[in-house]
């Protein structure tokens, strides 16, 4: 689909000044499910919004309880994945409690950076089990942030979150192609926020930001109350992380959700297949044996679009929208194409010199992935 202004920020260069969207603040005491039951649970929060594990960097989980208890604290991933119980039936004491986290899973092993959240169950005898679960009451707020600022010097972009959210930037030229997905659901903590940037497009071809048209779309949804961020880790991603278990950890319980609550699709994603994928073109008459950084081409190419393979198991039999740019000027269109797909590449009307081919592929879920190739038309 192709980038429209009104779908988020329209930046030149430094400063937009729009109306702020400012994210509801979640309540835990009022909203959350052990208020119902009892009050067993209150006041719970966390001591960081965001730790490094890596540096032996923990994070408390602090709660206070109406009466003593068993209580099962346990750590969830973004999959809703049981990541570690760090309480179970532990006896505690009514009044304020806590418990540490070290920021390891059920194997000892160091998670990756991402966003994690906590439940907390409470068993008092002649009471029902209060639960505190933030994924019935919190999260999924969306919204598109509409103000920032844009270094070219620096080549950063700051912006402004009122509670920890994830967050997609998109950049491209208004009503032509998506160039590049700059930052992809990252999960990001309150306050200022910079995202770095050089200003080229997906495969660092050309630069975006000096185009005109240029546009950015800035989009977010609220994380669960009290998660907690990981950081630091350089060894391995969470979608590697979560490929590479030995085997599938358990679910976090259902529960209904409290009240009418309206949210993004993308809250209950996976977050190992919610994402932007790499589009590969390719030219298979002149690509036989190896790539070709800057093809040569008289009237026309065949042009193959596919993408990496590890991508290929969430694309698998789904028709995606296939859209097709000269220099960023609409080209081509399939609706509903399936992939690997292949075109041939009229170029005769071009004027003889470099040229970019971009190709957009949207999913009916949201994913947009990117590819562009550089040719020389000759005359």
């Amino acid at each position: 689909m192709a980038l429209n202004s009104r779908m988020g920020i329209c930046l030149a260069a430094g400063t937009v000044a729009c109306a702020w969207p400012w994210l509801r603040q979640a309540n835990a005491q009022k909203n959350a499910p052990g208020a119902a039951q009892g009050s067993a649970i209150s006041q719970v929060s966390v001591s960081a919004r965001s730790f490094a594990p890596f540096m032996k960097e923990t994070v408390e989980i602090r709660y206070s309880l109406s009466r003593d208890a068993a209580v099962s604290v346990r750590v969830f991933d973004p999959d809703l994945d049981l990541v570690r119980a760090i309480a179970s039936m532990a006896p505690r004491k009514a009044g304020a409690n806590r418990e540490t986290w070290d920021g390891r899973d059920m194997d000892g092993k160091i998670v990756p950076n991402e966003a994690y959240f906590f439940t907390i169950e409470a068993e008092a005898p002649g009471l029902a089990p209060a639960i505190y679960d933030p994924v019935t009451f919190s999260g999924g707020d969306y919204g598109d942030i509409t103000r920032g600022e844009l270094s070219h010097e620096m080549g950063t972009f700051d912006y402004k979150l009122g509670q920890p959210s994830r967050v997609r930037l998109r950049v491209g030229i208004q009503g032509s192609a998506m160039a590049k997905t700059v930052v992809d659901w990252e999960p990001r903590v309150a306050g200022t926020i910079t995202e770095n940037w050089n200003g080229m497009d997906e495969d660092n071809l050309v630069s975006i930001w000096n185009r005109e048209r240029f546009v950015m779309i800035l989009t977010y949804f609220s994380l669960p109350e009290n998660s907690v961020i990981a950081v630091g880790n350089q060894r391995y991603t969470y979608r590697a992380y979560k490929t590479g278990l030995p085997a599938p950890r358990p679910k976090k319980e259902e529960r209904p959700f409290a009240g009418n609550r309206k949210i993004t699709p993308h809250f209950l994603r996976s977050r190992v297949t919610d994402r932007a994928f790499r589009v590969r073109l390719t030219f298979p008459e002149l690509e036989k044996d190896k790539p070709v950084e800057l093809p040569e081409v008289k009237d026309r190419i065949l042009v193959h679009v596919d993408v990496d393979p590890e991508d290929k198991a969430i694309l698998l039999n789904q028709q995606h929208e296939i859209m097709l740019f000269n220099d960023f000027i609409f080209h081509a269109e399939e609706e509903r194409g399936y992939l690997p797909f292949n075109f041939p590449w009229e170029v005769n009307q071009l004027p003889a010199g470099e040229h970019i081919l971009t190709v957009n592929i949207s999913s009916h879920s949201d994913q947009v992935g990117v590819g562009s190739r550089k040719i020389r038309v000759i005359k």
